[in-house]
């Protein structure tokens, strides 16, 4: 996951196939999305009624793969929403297909990360599910809807959920997700989730005529962890957009330079780079290194995952400040093989010494916070502009050597590679 354009780039196939599906998840209004419940999500045969089931004309397949008969039509047509769609955006590309397929119903979206710094919320199990009822699979150039959840939607939200599908296939399609990418950071979600979501949002005013809403999120409607794991994202990167642009219609002009590069330059309007740093990372074969919820290794949060996670307890304003300053920042997970320790090793840069102070003070507030008798975090400052944040429980920190000098951090746990 990449926040700085430091060059750890880009989605693999597995990573490109679950980014598409979380992007065009529908969801209720609550957790950001379309006021639906989670059970009504999904497509059908409703969509028929489209011509150019090839997409060679530019409209969507009316033909779709409905396992039993629908007796609730569309109307529009699946080609009309696509059409209205590309209008909105002002952009074209050919058609997708419009599939309903054995799509699976739950991702889990709990990872090591955000467990150790924020805490899963009262659930009784380790894992933390969210419903997936629609989405684009690029690799085979289709909305997907889910065969279980399909007949319980009615044509209105069908229609919602397409244009939603749609607007992230013509991101694809005109490479500003690019799908050679084996990463897809935090700030390019951040910034395509408030792309797709602004023309989401255009079409249903446009056209839903109050049938339906797609609203942004609030920290209170999603939690404090959904918040940090996509939350944060919708929100700031359609506060963004509503900045960068004066219509829809002007998204392409946001990808023409590749957009920002980082979240820093998204919630400050500045082209201020990145500053260097490297986190090394190796591990015994007794300890595993965990993957980085978007993407692989070691990777980067961005001065908004610095801020949504310390707004997990920490007032907005506290974290809003804490984060502000930001230089880079790069996390590491680990898991013991032999037992429940674990350990997230979190470094920062900052621009100066006083906002690194400032980091170091709201984080002390946010640990004392975060400690639940499972998990507690110790904040260091291994030099004036850096800090190293550890979210650990077990005997992670006596298997862990950490150090730090001029923008390298080193980190090894149980003696490193046999």
């Amino acid at each position: 996951m990449t926040d700085s354009g430091s060059g750890r780039g880009g989605i693999d196939t597995d990573e490109r196939d679950r980014v598409g599906r979380a992007m065009a998840t529908v969801r209720s209004v609550a957790v950001i999305a379309l006021v639906v419940t989670a059970a009504s999500l999904a497509g059908c045969g409703m969509l028929g009624g489209g011509g150019g089931g090839d997409g060679g004309d530019g409209g969507a397949g009316g033909n779709v793969d409905a396992p039993r008969e629908v007796s609730e039509p569309m109307d529009p047509s699946a080609s009309e929403v696509y059409s209205r769609v590309q209008g909105i955006i002002g952009a074209e590309a050919s058609a997708p297909n419009v599939l309903v397929s054995n799509l699976a119903t739950d991702q889990n979206i709990s990872n090591a990360y955000l467990t150790a710094t924020i805490g899963l919320p009262e659930n009784p199990s380790s894992t933390l599910v969210e419903s997936i009822n629609v989405s684009y699979d690029p690799e085979d150039d289709a909305v997907v809807f889910n065969e279980e959840t399909v007949y319980d939607m009615t044509g209105p939200q069908i229609e919602a959920a397409l244009a939603y599908g749609f607007a992230v296939s013509l991101h694809y399609k005109n490479d500003w997700i690019e799908n050679n990418r084996t990463i897809l950071g935090y700030e390019r979600r951040a910034l395509v989730t408030g792309t797709v979501g602004e023309a989401t949002r255009a079409y249903v005013d446009e056209h839903m005529d109050g049938e339906t809403e797609y609203a942004v999120p609030s920290f209170e409607e999603t939690g404090a962890y959904r918040w940090a794991f996509e939350g944060a994202m919708e929100y700031y990167g359609a506060q963004y957009v509503d900045s960068a642009v004066e219509s829809p219609s002007e998204i392409p002009s946001i990808y023409e330079d590749g957009g920002p590069a980082t979240t820093e330059q998204m919630l400050h309007d500045t082209d201020e780079a990145a500053m260097d740093l490297t986190l090394d990372a190796s591990a015994s074969n007794w300890w595993t290194v965990e993957n980085i919820p978007f993407g692989s290794g070691a990777g980067t949060f961005g001065e908004l995952g610095t801020r949504a996670i310390l707004r997990s307890h920490l007032s907005e304003s506290e974290a809003a400040a804490a984060a502000d300053g930001w230089g880079n920042d790069s996390a590491v997970a680990f898991r013991s093989v032999r037992n429940e320790s674990t350990g997230v090793v979190w470094v920062h840069r900052w621009d100066s010494a006083s906002e690194a102070d400032e980091f170091v003070n709201a984080t002390e507030a946010y640990a004392d916070a975060r400690e639940d008798g499972k998990y507690a975090i110790n904040v260091t400052r291994p030099a004036e502009d850096a800090t190293v944040v550890v979210a650990h429980r077990g005997n992670f920190m006596s298997n862990a050597e950490i150090a730090y000098e001029g923008g390298t951090a080193e980190v090894v746990v149980g003696g490193g590679a046999p």
